[in-house]
């Protein structure tokens, strides 16, 4: 007893160390045990996210950096004001289009010059038909290297007794080919067009129309400056614009 007495507050202490010790060997035992049971129970709650659907967003950004041409000709009316007019019947008639813009071609025919060989007039001269344009026959007088403003050819050459040639070889400007022609063969090619057209928004036609020929659409002047045999352009006397009509149908 005098032992206890003498040292039992080494004692408690010794057992209050003791029960410390057991208390935080208790305690990380049990934390280690508390994480497991927590991560059992959150891992099966953690799913994986499904992929995000960014279709409508990247469309809207397409759009965005690809914006549709913004038109200001058309058929719409914020620039472009509807002109109506009155038929002769009293009906009205909706103009979307005024001036060369709502010309069509209906037709383009083409025009020919055509040399022929006749006969020989003797001393050397040579009697030619020539229809230029596709207009009325002429008879016309050579020699051989004969160079005259109102031919379209020059004949280079002949073929048989100089009286009575069988052939000539002409020599063509306008198309810088040499061609050889007989009494029963013409040589013929293209200069030129007539174009038919028609002008809906006064419903007229424009017939047999010409290269350089003058016209009206609108009260407004223009003239032909060029024709082929798919297209036509028109120039504006005043503004001098010029606008291409292509004809659709078949040379």
């Amino acid at each position: 007893m005098q032992f206890l007495k003498k040292h039992y507050e080494k004692i408690i202490l010794c057992l209050v160390l003791l029960g410390l010790g057991a208390a935080v060997v208790w305690m990380g035992s049990a934390m280690h045990q508390i994480q497991g049971e927590e991560t059992s129970l959150l891992a099966p709650r953690a799913k994986p996210l499904a992929p995000l659907d960014l279709t409508p967003d990247m469309q809207a950004l397409a759009r965005v950096t690809n914006p549709p041409p913004f038109t200001l000709s058309g058929e719409h009316n914020l620039f472009n004001p509807v002109t109506w007019r009155k038929k002769p019947n009293g009906e009205l008639l909706k103009i979307m289009k005024t001036g060369p813009d709502a010309l069509s071609v209906s037709n383009i025919v083409p025009l020919y010059t055509i040399i022929g060989y006749d006969h020989a007039s003797g001393g050397g001269v040579y009697v030619l038909t020539v229809q230029q344009h596709s207009g009325r026959k002429s008879h016309d007088y050579s020699k051989v290297d004969e160079k005259k403003k109102s031919s379209p050819y020059i004949i280079r050459g002949v073929k048989g007794p100089a009286d009575d040639p069988v052939e000539l070889d002409l020599e063509i400007p306008a198309t810088q080919e040499t061609v050889s022609i007989t009494k029963t063969n013409s040589y013929k090619y293209v200069d030129g067009y007539t174009v038919e057209m028609r002008y809906d928004p006064e419903a007229r036609a424009l017939s047999k129309m010409k290269l350089n020929d003058s016209f009206t659409l609108d009260s407004e002047p223009y003239k032909i400056v060029e024709i082929t045999n798919n297209l036509i352009r028109v120039q504006s006397i005043d503004s001098t614009k010029v606008t291409t009509i292509r004809w659709n149908a078949t040379p």
